[in-house]
């Protein structure tokens, strides 16, 4: 007995114990913003405090079995594991106001990608200070080890397969954390039941259910019960150009300061003869690719579980859109965006969604930059080009991008201030000040749009809308100070949060037939299919339907009432939803809806005509050429320089041997090295 309660056994055993409290405390302690606010957390949550701590031991017990000099590493990992997990909830509450949720582990490639954007993650200061800290966590290991004895053997392993299955327990019944608990939102989750109980709780309800009503004739009733309602007219095909506005806002809507100058005058101008509002959004500071499927596709993220509304997740195979009702039509269809190929999975999506091509930033050759982002006046130069070299109608969905938050970072040389009174804080202001300075080159950027689809003289609708509001500064800071707010609990500060320009403009209208627009994103897609006088797949009838009932903004449910919202008139438009994201997709059985077979990324192939070589230097004649093209010769990437699009030269190490045959192919790689657009492959003989 004495042995087995030597000094060193009772070490290991305070180990099992008291890491993960002190796991748990900074956890929340991070995850909430303040020890303090974690200690507060105690009482008031008592319950789900000791579910938490129980979590958090039955975690570390798990690891038991395994010798100390692993087990003891194994305990500061798991604690960074939890702390990096806390910090990237905690930064996302700042900047969004919500926490981590259970979509948010499809984004993790995103939420990466979008960090080297973020001003202030990877200062000097910090990665010293991460350098040091490693430093003295190597130091307490080495002394732990030599501090600490474990127990024997089989009752480490005895203990690990009992925590095993009490951490199995837990993480299948998670509503274990909320019995003394009623969460009414995400934000709630995680404040009454900590970050592993939110988290846990929020994967529970964010379960898709299987609707009892759900069967192919109840689908098939649904569609025959639908029609078209607005006039379709097949000789008429207007280009139609539909332009996601990162970020895009109005800030003169903050009437308590007073600003010098418009910063989006070229839009307001647009709205003077056009029909114009507000869609409201159904999120804020970002998950811009929800707004954008909402309209694309005219599925509501409304009808999906809180804490699961993000279609990043959702649309994992063919399904029906406005690519695909305008393509069925004779139009052309293409997607043109300033980023990376995969952000948001865009590479395949687009493809399900059935557009013919996709130009991402990796096509676009030596465009111009607003800080790290490619300038959308280049991205509009490309639309319109893109609308030149087909024939017949095109529909292209244009995303832009240098508006893209937070904007703390340095874009501009010489940063003008808004010109607003009275004067923000610092750092408010300048998150201001750099806001409306990339507003007002977007504003610009859609006038050389607008003054170039109206060189083309063609029948052309633009649409413009905004994605979600700009994250102006953590915690609202810039809406704070300025008074824009009131209690984001209300309704009246949940549109505020939720609504973006949005502007209809066109070259065929007449004067009176402008119409005051509100809409939230799902119910665009129909209006833009019923604007251009275009046939409207069942989805977009059902969409139709309810928005001509009366419905033209479906909020968050517990607003429902305050929109005058019918749930009897949302059930078929919801059952429809269900099949085309999780159901047998019954609806298609009549006019199927498949990807489009030669999918392009790019925006036209790239084509090798001729090879000429003198010494060791090669020109390759072709067409289609772009900035990035990569040249590979026998496999091995070559040292190049990109003179046109129809001319590329090559340096080799050495002269190419005379009589050889070498195979040359022409590739643009992303930033992850992977091959998204090639040429044709010619073999070629020195002579």
């Amino acid at each position: 007995m004495q042995k087995f309660l030597n000094k060193a056994k009772w070490f290991y055993l305070g180990l099992l114990f008291a890491v993960p409290l002190i796991t748990l405390l900074l956890t929340e302690s991070v995850h909430r913003g303040s020890f303090t606010k974690a200690l507060a957390w105690i009482p008031e949550s008592s319950f789900s405090f000791l579910i938490s701590y129980l979590f958090f031991f039955l975690f570390i017990s798990a690891l038991a079995f395994t010798p100390k000099k692993l087990f003891i590493p194994l305990l500061f990992i798991q604690l960074f594991l939890w702390l990096t997990i806390a910090v990237g909830s905690y930064k996302k509450y700042q900047l969004r106001g919500d926490y981590f949720n259970p979509t948010d582990l499809t984004l993790i490639k995103e939420g990466v990608a979008i960090t080297s954007y973020i001003n202030g993650l990877f200062t000097w200061k910090y990665i010293i200070a991460f350098i040091l800290f490693i430093t003295l966590i190597v130091g307490i290991i080495y002394v732990m080890i030599k501090m600490t004895e474990p127990l024997q053997f089989k009752l480490r392993v005895i203990l690990s397969l009992l925590s095993i299955a009490g951490l199995t327990a837990l993480l299948y019944n998670p509503t274990v954390f909320s019995l003394r608990a009623t969460p009414a939102n995400n934000v709630e989750e995680y404040e009454k039941l900590g970050l592993v109980g939110g988290f846990l709780s929020m994967r529970e309800k964010t379960k898709i259910v299987h609707p009892e009503e759900y069967t192919k004739s109840e689908i098939k009733k649904i569609t025959g019960s639908l029609k078209q309602t607005t006039e379709v007219d097949e000789n008429f095909k207007p280009n139609v150009i539909v332009v996601l506005a990162e970020a895009f806002w109005d800030p003169l809507l903050m009437t308590n300061l007073q600003f010098e100058k418009d910063p989006i005058p070229f839009y307001r101008s647009m709205t003077e003869q056009s029909s114009s509002g507000q869609l409201v959004t159904h999120t804020y500071g970002g998950g811009t690719i929800n707004t954008e499927m909402e309209i694309l596709t005219g599925l509501s993220t409304r009808f999906l579980p809180e804490g699961n509304e993000s279609f990043n997740s959702q649309i994992t195979r063919p399904i029906d859109s406005l690519a695909h009702n305008f393509r069925n039509q004779g139009y052309n269809t293409t997607a043109v965006h300033t980023f990376k190929n995969w952000f948001y999975d865009r590479n395949l999506t687009y493809r399900w969604l059935g557009f013919e091509k996709f130009v991402s930033m990796e096509f676009f050759s030596n465009p111009a930059h607003i800080g790290s982002f490619i300038d959308d006046r280049d991205l509009m130069k490309q639309t319109l080009s893109e609308l030149k070299k087909t024939k017949g109608p095109d529909f292209i969905n244009t995303v832009t991008v240098s508006s893209h938050g937070p904007y703390d970072d340095i874009r501009y040389e010489d940063l003008k201030s808004c010109g607003n009174t009275p004067k923000l804080s610092k750092v408010p202001q300048y998150v201001l000040d750099l806001y409306c300075q990339v507003l007002s080159d977007t504003d610009d950027a859609l006038r050389v749009l607008v003054e170039g689809v109206e060189k083309l003289d063609e029948p052309t609708m633009i649409v413009v809308y905004g994605d979600h509001l700009p994250m102006l500064g953590y915690d609202y800071a810039v809406y704070r100070e300025a008074n824009y707010f009131k209690s984001l609990n209300s309704y009246e500060d949940y549109m505020k949060l939720h609504e973006t320009p949005l502007v209809v403009w066109d070259n065929f209208s007449k004067p009176e037939e402008k119409e005051q627009l509100k809409m939230t994103p799902n119910f665009l897609g129909s209006y833009i299919l019923s604007h251009a006088k275009k046939e409207k797949s069942p989805i977009f009838q059902a969409s139709s339907k309810v928005y001509e009932q009366g419905s033209h903004v479906i909020p968050k449910t517990v607003f429902n009432a305050q929109e005058g919202i019918d749930e009897a008139i949302l059930k078929d438009y919801k059952l429809l939803q269900y099949d085309i994201l999780f159901g047998d997709q019954y609806n298609y059985s009549i006019d199927s809806v498949e990807p489009v077979k030669n999918f392009l990324l790019g925006s036209e192939r790239m084509t090798i005509k001729k090879v000429t070589v003198s010494g060791n230097k090669l020109t390759i004649k072709g067409k289609n050429f772009v900035f990035n093209t990569k040249v590979f010769i026998d496999g091995k990437e070559q040292d190049i320089s990109f003179v046109s699009e129809s001319k590329i030269t090559v340096t080799t190490p050495k002269k190419l041997e005379k009589d050889k045959q070498v195979k040359i192919i022409l590739k643009v790689l992303d930033d992850r090295d992977t091959s998204i657009s090639e040429s044709n492959e010619i073999t070629f003989q020195v002579d």
